[in-house]
């Protein structure tokens, strides 16, 4: 297996990067993470969870249905804490639109969206993979255009992409993905050229738990990445 050195020089002839620093005019960006704590009733949830996924990895037997594919691959201890998260997000959106600033939330799961979306009415959009492509242009296009629309709530995978979001300054992850490049496209949907605004994106973590765990293991993945692959001027 190669090195992270090693790796860099035998792909280093192959690729030219320009990184979004190397463009004038580009705003600062700000990554920032907020920690809470689970209650204890959470905690106790959180721990049943656990010991089901940890349960489940020591199981040798084929996968036989959804709920299992998503019990063994962690996927029903994240959405749990991605629910509960929303109450917390929820206090900190309402902390930005309350001095008349639009929000980006991205979250994960479709029940998180929902309670966003039950809560915020029509002062909010959805944007996720079920919407058809007119529909998802309608929830840019009010963001972007309507001062009533406050916040785009946006599904990593359907939002993260090719979205031009700058009226928005500020994005917090309710809930982030597991892989560090989907991240770091849903940054850059306020974080552009037209951004005319330092932006902030923030990382809403439960402190001793996967949520915690796996945001360390993301960002390691993401550092690996920038270190392999250089710009052009470092070669």
């Amino acid at each position: 297996m190669c090195t992270d050195n090693e790796l860099r020089e035998k792909i280093k002839h192959l690729y030219i990067r320009r990184l979004q620093s190397d463009i004038p005019g580009m705003v600062n960006k700000t990554i920032l993470t907020k920690e809470f704590d689970l209650t204890i009733e959470q905690q106790k949830v959180y721990n049943k969870l656990w010991q089901e996924y940890l349960d489940a990895q020591d199981e040798d037997k084929a996968i036989e249905s959804e709920n299992y594919r998503q019990l063994v691959e962690g996927g029903i201890v994240r959405q749990y804490l991605a629910k509960e998260m929303t109450k917390h997000t929820i206090e900190e959106v309402d902390e930005i639109i309350e001095y008349g600033e639009k929000v980006i939330v991205f979250c994960t799961y479709k029940d998180e969206m929902e309670i966003f979306k039950k809560y915020y009415g029509n002062k909010c959009v959805i944007h996720n993979g079920e919407m058809t492509t007119k529909q998802k242009d309608k929830s840019v296009n009010e963001f972007m255009n309507n001062p009533k629309v406050m916040v785009f709530i946006g599904q990593i995978i359907s939002a993260s992409v090719g979205l031009t979001l700058t009226i928005a300054n500020k994005l917090i992850f309710n809930s982030y993905s597991w892989v560090a490049a989907d991240n770091l496209q849903a940054q850059d949907r306020i974080y552009r050229i037209t951004q005319t605004r330092d932006v902030t994106c923030q990382y809403n973590l439960f402190t001793d738990s996967i949520s915690q765990d796996m945001f360390e293991k993301v960002m390691r993945k993401e550092l690996i990445m920038n270190e392999t692959i250089k710009s052009e001027n470092e070669k």
